[in-house]
């Protein structure tokens, strides 16, 4: 690891180049022309600012341009009581940290172990973002980032997004980065009464009821020191609600039919698809419940807003499938501009569907209508008023709507044409159609490009 130490204060410039040594290399300066030409040099893990050189205060504009070289962990450091101001500054400008020189001295372990746990946590999330849950999607990663460098041991994290996105998946993910021993336990809240929930986690004596002819270990004890993984928590009945905040307060329970108190230090991750606050307000998330699961978000956008991420899970889903199949460019651009509904879950379905395509090479007529046409015709994208009674009665006329997108087709291929001279390269970038369907389109119709 490399650190930038900028500090006149000579004494304490030798305190933290001596204690540093043991991790990394420092490097020290006391001016700011030293700073900028090291941080030209170098690249730093990180930084260690003096607030004041000599009369200036100058440990913001050293901050700003320390993270805009990419340093890790800045931490601005003073002698003198913190102006609220010169506080708000410094952070503004990238500070991560603005301590006292007296309580860096008393903390240094601890200051050190949150510079490697952020340089550590930062490439566990890119390696982990592109295995276990497959993004680019730059919100999602600083969320990953915030949530574990702020994380308080069990304190619990919420999943919010559409059905399909994948938060069980992130769930695990979180497990990674987090480090936990233990596993993680899932139970799917929707359509289960308070009954059968209230087995599920706390487990039950043997002959606690009818038909428990053993006993059974609940998912809050299998979730010791690992992630308890409560999806759709909004369908939860409110007596489960009750009981399991106790546990998650009290971090204690007893089995169903059972005496015994049993411990369990586990983190409470939680999701569903629907809104917490409105589920308050109806009645059917508990207050007290709400506050105690919100604890830190993660926010996971749809598919039809992460363009750079379905890309990249196209092609991830083609490569773990049993048989390689080619998507021909038309058939793939249908794919991109599908808007995926499912989410994940449904984009996996339908890479499995066509890796059984016969020919091995899909093409668009082997897709759904779904998502041959969502493009070309759809509600949201289309001016006001274009739907005439003419379109109307053409539909009707010739059997639905197939035949009339095949008719715009026709008509707009062949205008471009007409308006472009016939230039393939041209077409295609105008128009959004790719060469392929140019070519397949004029073989079909022996009309000829211009050339």
């Amino acid at each position: 690891m490399n650190f930038l130490i900028v500090e006149d204060d000579k004494n304490f410039s030798e305190f933290l180049s001596s204690a540093l040594s043991k991790y990394g290399k420092p490097f020290v300066t006391d001016t700011l022309t030293g700073a900028q030409n090291l941080l030209q040099s170098y690249s730093f893990d990180c930084a260690i600012i003096d607030l004041k050189l000599g009369d200036e205060i100058l440990g913001p504009r050293i901050a700003l341009m320390a993270k805009r070289r990419g340093v890790g962990h800045v931490i601005t450091v003073t002698n003198f009581e913190s102006d609220h101001e010169l506080v708000r500054l410094s952070y503004e400008n990238g500070a991560d940290d603005f301590v006292k020189k007296s309580n860096l001295r008393e903390n240094f372990d601890f200051f050190l172990k949150k510079v490697t746990t952020g340089r550590d946590l930062k490439k566990n999330v890119l390696r982990l973002t592109k295995t276990t849950y497959i993004t680019k999607d730059k919100d999602l990663i600083q969320s990953l980032e915030d949530v574990c460098t702020s994380y308080a041991p069990f304190e619990p994290i919420f999943i919010g997004g559409e059905s399909g996105v994948g938060k069980t998946q992130l769930g695990k993910c979180l497990k990674s980065l987090l480090a936990l021993k233990g596993e993680l336990i899932e139970l799917n809240c929707a359509g289960l009464n308070d009954e059968i929930i209230k087995s599920e986690l706390f487990g039950h004596e043997k002959g606690a009821f009818t038909g428990a002819d053993k006993q059974t270990i609940g998912k809050i004890e299998l979730a010791h020191e690992g992630i308890l993984f409560l999806d759709e928590i909004g369908d939860m009945p409110l007596v489960t609600q009750e009981k399991l905040l106790k546990v998650i307060e009290e971090k204690e329970f007893t089995r169903v039919g059972g005496n015994k108190k049993i411990r369990s230090n586990f983190l409470l991750v939680t999701a569903t698809l629907k809104n917490l606050e409105e589920l308050v307000s109806n009645g059917k998330l508990r207050p007290d419940f709400y506050n105690r699961i919100k604890g830190k978000t993660v926010h996971i956008k749809p598919l039809r807003q992460r363009p750079e991420d379905l890309k990249l899970l196209i092609n991830h889903f083609l490569n773990i499938s049993t048989r390689s199949v080619y998507l021909m460019p038309e058939a793939h651009e249908a794919l991109m501009n599908y808007s995926w509904p499912g989410n994940i879950r449904e984009l996996d379905k339908t890479i499995n569907r066509l890796s059984d395509i016969k020919t091995g090479i899909v093409k668009l007529e082997d897709l759904s209508t779904a998502f041959r046409y969502q493009n070309e015709i759809t509600a949201s994208a289309m001016p006001e008023g274009i739907l005439t009674r003419k379109l109307i009665e053409f539909v009707k006329i010739n059997g639905g709507l197939i035949p009339l997108f095949k008719q715009l087709e026709k008509e707009i291929i062949l205008y471009a044409n007409e308006e472009l001279n016939g230039k393939k390269t041209e077409i295609t970038k105008k128009y959004h159609i790719p060469k392929s369907k140019l070519w397949e389109f004029f073989k079909q119709t022996k009309a000829e490009l211009r050339q």
